[in-house]
């Protein structure tokens, strides 16, 4: 009877470690990352303030005790040290041994009981979102000109990503004849040795050393597996160089790509995850020398299970505030979006993978929180032909949101090189959502806005052009559904600001909104009238930048703009 009891309630803490958070009376213990995987060793503790996070460098001996309280085995003691404080504050405490899911969770709430204690989690290991590879499609379908394309040809008539930098946060990259012009030094922020497989921790070398496991490394049945060389191919969708008249071409093939190795051997822990995304955003991180070079688009092509962990949300929100778009692959398993880290937080561009007929990807993740789509299966692009470590450069076929990602991280590049001043993340997802086209195939579980567009988001960045006072723009037109975006700078003292659309044909909407790009549930004005005669006036306006956008209800054609203040 006794063992029966034992055993349900083992079976009880394992059903609430999927899906509760508890709250205890002195810190919360999330529960989430425990469902990531049968065992762990590595744990996040973030304080209330500084003082306890300070005292918190002097606590061998209480952790000791803490440890001293979880079952012993094989008659020894548990192990606990404190092994750095990350980016963000939190400290990163590992144990000696793997502690299985009833165990970590008693060794997590022991932890929170501490007043000065505000939180407990897991450092969840994460893994590279991509699935077993089509070795057939030796072209670039997601080039092309078909409706289930990223319609980016034309776009490069106008934008190359030149003078942008993309962060590519994975595996590290390899040496690549078809990369080299365009990668600029990087990090490698794995710090768990087992992990890097390069015999050192952190560095300035952020060169992919291979990614392969022998059975059972990985956890009890995992399958051997060879080398990836994911980031190096996830690098190549974004920019390979072009015009070289070899291998493939990047979306934004004139970007620079800004490596950041975090995952290694059986995927990589958040806490280095969330450390790359602060110093590829121009953060600070603690032990590791300035970033030069600043990224303004992240790619995170990597995931793990669960809700968004606070370290990667605040990672995440402090690289938008400085102005770093952060696009990250919606997950693999063919599930709600909700349930995959980090395309779960907030401020993210999560991305769904589509077919090459358009529709989505029957491995894509769906639902509410996915922003956009882009292609994702059977994308070639730069590779390694290694098993274990770098053997030569090649190109091979992978699928996954892995894949999607990248394309819409290059997009972001070109848009972002076309600027008359940086978009802010903000206006750069507007961009994106309302360019997007529809998917060929419907996406009932959900797709985002639709499918990406890069001629479509380039030119929404071009055409948001300056309208000075009394200045008619002419001729304008767009098809049904798309949108055109002006901004008009309005100086200290105005008495009023009228914009005003006239003329031609068709059937067009006009808004106008401070200091963001108008969508149809956020405006400051909105006209809506039938035909193309449209006014927005606004009393007395804050002195500061205002967006205009029209849109197509129907399709117009020759339509005047002007704005007057």
């Amino acid at each position: 009877m006794r063992q029966s009891t034992v055993g349900a309630l083992r079976y009880a803490a394992c059903v609430c470690a999927m899906a509760c958070v508890f709250q205890v009376s002195a810190g919360e213990v999330n529960l989430q990352g425990l469902a990531s995987g049968s065992s762990h060793h590595r744990f996040i503790v973030s304080y209330k303030d500084r003082v306890g996070s300070t005292r918190a460098t002097g606590l061998s001996a209480p952790w000791g005790e803490i440890a001293r309280a979880v079952p012993r085995r094989q008659g020894r003691a548990l192990g606990l040290s404190a092994t750095r404080r990350l980016s963000a504050g939190p400290m990163l405490l590992v144990a000696d041994r793997r502690l299985d899911r009833v165990d970590s969770e008693s060794l997590m709430r022991r932890l929170a009981a501490d007043p000065t204690v505000k939180r407990v989690e897991v450092d969840v290991l994460m893994r590279p979102l991509l699935v077993p590879n089509d070795p057939g499609l030796p072209q670039q379908w997601a080039m092309g000109t078909t409706t289930a394309s990223l319609n980016v040809r034309p776009a490069w008539d106008r934008a190359t990503g030149k003078g942008i930098v993309v962060a590519v946060i994975d595996t590290g990259i390899t040496a690549h004849p078809d990369l080299a012009a365009n990668v600029l030094p990087g990090y490698d922020f794995i710090s768990a040795a087992a992990v890097a497989g390069d015999g050192n921790g952190r560095d300035n070398n952020a060169a992919d050393q291979g990614d392969w496991s022998a059975a059972n490394a990985c956890g009890a049945g995992a399958s051997a597996s060879n080398s990836s060389w994911h980031g190096t191919h996830v690098a190549g969708i974004v920019a390979a160089v072009g015009n070289n008249a070899a291998g493939v071409v990047g979306t934004a093939f004139n970007a620079k790509l800004l490596p950041l190795r975090v995952l290694g051997k059986c995927g990589g822990y958040m806490s280095d995850i969330a450390d790359a995304i602060v110093w590829a955003s121009g953060g600070k991180v603690t032990g590791v020398p300035a970033n030069p070079n600043p990224a303004t688009v992240i790619n995170l092509s990597l995931g793990g299970y669960g809700s968004c962990s606070t370290i990667i949300g605040n990672a995440i929100t402090g690289a938008v505030t400085r102005g770093t778009a952060v696009v990250v692959a919606a997950g693999n398993s063919n599930m709600d979006v909700a349930t995959s880290m980090p395309a779960n937080c907030a401020n993210v561009i999560a991305v769904a993978a589509t077919t090459s007929a358009g529709a989505k990807a029957s491995f894509s993740n769906f639902g509410k929180g996915v922003d956009i789509a882009a292609p994702g299966q059977a994308i070639i692009s730069t590779l390694n032909s290694g098993t274990t470590v770098p053997a030569n450069p090649a190109y091979a076929v992978y699928s996954g949101t892995s894949m999607a990602a990248p394309h819409v991280a290059g997009v972001v590049a070109l848009m972002q090189s076309v600027a008359l001043n940086p978009l802010t993340p903000a206006t750069v997802e507007a961009l994106l959502k309302s360019s997007a086209r529809p998917l060929p195939v419907a996406c009932a579980p959900g797709c985002g806005a639709g499918l990406v567009n890069a001629d479509g988001a380039v030119a929404a960045v071009i055409n948001a052009t300056l309208l000075t006072s009394n200045a008619v723009r002419t001729g304008l037109s767009a098809a049904i559904g798309d949108s055109l975006y002006y901004q008009v700078k309005v100086p200290a003292g105005t008495r009023s600001l009228k914009v005003a659309l006239s003329g031609g044909s068709g059937n067009a909407d006009l808004s106008l909104r401070a200091n963001a790009l108008p969508t149809d549930a956020a405006f400051g004005c909105r006209s809506m009238l039938v035909g193309t005669t449209e006014t927005c006036t606004l009393t007395a306006p804050a002195a500061g930048t205002y967006y205009v956008r029209l849109k197509g209800t129907l399709a117009f054609s020759a339509v005047n703009l002007v704005a007057t203040y």
